[in-house]
């Protein structure tokens, strides 16, 4: 439910923008209608080849006329599920980040990375501060992806040509990015084929990041965990170091004496739990205690603690507002009389003359 302008709205159908069980939720409603509807019947138009993800299809049909029987087909299964279509232009057709190109010397077809009109290049600068690592780590992921969608190694070339330009823009060293390459195609075509017999344990430590330092202790640690332990997989993940805030964590205490919406239990300073009182205040709490009409105010005619002091003859008998104990906050008079009858129905004192401030319907 969600209120605007004076109005509640409740969301009945779909799940909430940016929630992340959001595609998850989608592609088990897709799978149950692919299930259930889609493939359950063969019919003339289904396609050849069918491949989703999430709620994106590519579909490969043998007739033109099949995707507009189809596209109706799906539609009318869920009226909250509507799918639009998008064919091929001049012999190809974009699909998520790639660009399928028609290829009719061969079964298997072009694929390329697409790069969208909006997208301007931009990573974050090669001069940032952040660990070295993450900065490689960008490198190689970009890599990586841009070989798992080319089809081939001209096309891969190509891409990789594209993606360098963006990295030196970006202020990446030149020699990094060819670093990163020949490592990450050294990985795929002469793996480590080293023989493992026991089982390897990951270890990660969690470290302040504090410049060019973190970076020789991390390389240090790494060192010396693989020279004693070699069967641990070792790894030091950094997180932000100290801010100003942090350095000033405590705020200044809250008086108690100016303390409001609160109830509390106070107790004779000489006779102890045998001479409490169990209150409730809007006001403050010194306010309540001298205040006009308040609990201490010479003044004031009805008052517990006053005839306390006035019928016991120790002159010791005193009640310290510093020594207050607040039982409950509340935000209203109302949730008050509430609390303070609730803590008068499980211990009432034996300085309160009424047992509640509000009929209590507790069984």
């Amino acid at each position: 439910k969600q209120w605007y302008q004076r109005r509640v709205y409740k969301q009945v159908d779909g799940v909430a923008m940016g929630s992340s069980l959001g595609p998850l939720l989608a592609n088990v409603y897709m799978a149950h209608l692919e299930e259930e509807f889609f493939f359950k019947e063969s019919h003339d138009f289904s396609p050849t080849f069918y491949r989703r993800y999430v709620d994106d299809t590519f579909c490969l049909f043998t007739n033109p006329e099949h995707v507009d029987q189809f596209m109706s087909f799906m539609n009318k299964v869920d009226a909250a599920i509507q799918f639009d279509k998008e064919a091929e232009v001049n012999g190809q057709l974009v699909f998520l980040d790639t660009i399928v190109k028609r290829n009719n010397n061969a079964a298997y077809p072009i694929i390329s990375t697409n790069v969208k009109s909006t997208d301007k290049g931009l990573f974050y600068n090669f001069n940032s501060f952040i660990p070295d690592r993450y900065k490689y780590n960008l490198v190689y992921c970009l890599i990586h992806r841009v070989y798992q969608i080319a089809s081939t190694f001209i096309i891969f070339n190509s891409d990789l040509r594209v993606l360098r330009n963006k990295f030196l823009k970006n202020g990446f060293p030149s020699g990094l990015f060819d670093s990163a390459v020949n490592s990450y195609l050294n990985k795929q075509y002469s793996p480590d084929e080293r023989p493992c017999t026991v089982p390897r344990r990951s270890v990660t430590m969690v470290l302040p990041y504090l410049g060019p330092l973190s970076i020789v202790i991390r390389r240090r640690l790494k060192r010396l965990i693989g020279k004693f332990y070699p069967l641990v997989d070792f790894n030091i993940v950094f997180k932000r170091g100290r801010t100003i805030k942090s350095l000033f964590t405590y705020k200044d205490k809250f008086p108690l004496r100016c303390r409001s919406r609160v109830v509390y239990h106070i107790q004779c300073e000489a006779c102890g739990p045998s001479a409490a009182y169990v209150g409730k205040t809007v006001n403050t709490l010194y306010e309540r205690f001298y205040g006009s009409n308040g609990h201490l105010h010479p003044s004031t005619k009805s008052s517990a603690l006053l005839e306390h002091l006035g019928l016991d003859l120790n002159p010791k008998c005193e009640f310290n507002i510093e020594n207050i104990k607040v039982l409950d906050v509340c935000r209203g008079d109302l949730e008050l009389r509430y609390a303070e009858s609730i803590h008068l129905k499980h211990s009432k004192q034996t300085l309160n003359t009424q047992e509640r401030s509000i009929p209590l319907h507790i069984l």
